[in-house]
């Protein structure tokens, strides 16, 4: 084992993994859908369209392909930038290109496939052939095909697995990195501090029971502003025990406090090798479908205090 660290680095820092990572998982996904093709009727999922539209069995398809980037990037602590995910893109469209001709000699491989004029037919000339018979199916039953209009949604499919898969690695790019150390950070819940009062009806007549909802909420925003800065007075100082003292009446997985029109986050955010870190504020407001997260102001805190804090 080599325990250089310059060496480790360098291994750390380098894309051929991540890009081998890809690689991988885009064959198998594409190998996956070759076989469902083959072994199956009804598993054509590079033909699943939302809305006639939405190229959805792509998408997924290129999420599972693209998903060995983002793995091999998170646990090797190369950072994913725009350009690796150029890179991304090109090398979806080259596998997609790959696995297109690979199944056209596969279907060749005993007989050609023969056109109208009893010619065999090119890979060119087989996939026009495949895009101007293109048919939707209804009901399990086919419809007519759509003739030119069917290179529209075969590209529809491209765009979606190429798109599919730089999800995962585009995710990372929002993702707190340490440039020191090269790795991606940790963040970990620290509290859940009410902004608001429980949600309830008051009738548009009712003025006094309106001011009176409106001035209940001004009270929980101000007294999450005074945790907030006496959190903030604690991180300048150093003081992790301070800090854990003034957030202890706010536990992060507070199911009442979660169901709250609006609630702050406040999350430890740091790295796991060289302690460097800082608390992150986000507003929350909603529920479900609806839910926003709006991340505020950040408070630095030195590699010490973020040792005491983290678990």
């Amino acid at each position: 084992m080599n325990s250089d660290p310059g060496v480790q680095t360098a291994t750390r820092r380098s894309p051929l993994v991540v890009i081998l990572a890809g690689i991988v998982t885009s064959a198998l996904s594409l190998y996956g859908v070759w076989w469902l093709n083959t072994n199956t009727t009804d598993w054509h999922i590079m033909g699943w369209y939302g809305d006639y539209i939405i190229p959805a069995g792509a998408i997924l398809v290129g999420i599972a392909a693209g998903s060995g980037y983002g793995i091999a990037s998170y646990l090797t602590g190369f950072r994913i930038r725009r350009g690796l995910l150029g890179a991304v893109i090109a090398l979806q469209l080259l596998a997609y290109g790959a696995a297109q001709y690979l199944e056209f000699r596969a279907l060749v491989r005993d007989e050609p496939i023969l056109d109208e004029r009893g010619e065999a037919m090119s890979f060119p000339a087989y996939y026009h052939h495949r895009a101007i018979t293109f048919t939707w199916e209804e009901h399990g039953k086919r419809g007519k095909p759509i003739g030119l209009a069917g290179y529209f949604f075969l590209g529809l499919g491209v765009v979606g697995f190429a798109l599919g898969g730089m999800l995962v690695p585009a995710a990372l790019l929002k993702k707190p990195y340490c440039a020191r150390c090269q790795v991606y950070m940790k963040s970990r819940n620290l509290a859940l501090i009410p902004t608001s009062v429980k949600a309830r009806r008051v009738r548009k007549k009712d003025v006094e029971g309106a001011a009176a909802y409106a001035a209940e909420n001004k009270r929980a925003r101000g007294s999450a502003q005074a945790v907030l800065d006496r959190v903030a007075a604690a991180a300048a100082k150093g003081d992790a025990r301070a800090i854990e003292s003034e957030l202890a009446p706010y536990p992060a997985r507070a199911r009442r406090t979660n169901w709250l029109p609006a609630r702050l986050r406040l999350a430890l955010v740091h790295c796991r090798d060289c302690g460097s870190g800082h608390l992150q504020q986000a507003m929350i407001t909603g529920q479900g479908r609806g839910i926003r997260v709006t991340f505020l102001a950040r408070n630095e805190l030195t590699p010490d205090t973020t040792h005491l804090l983290a678990p």
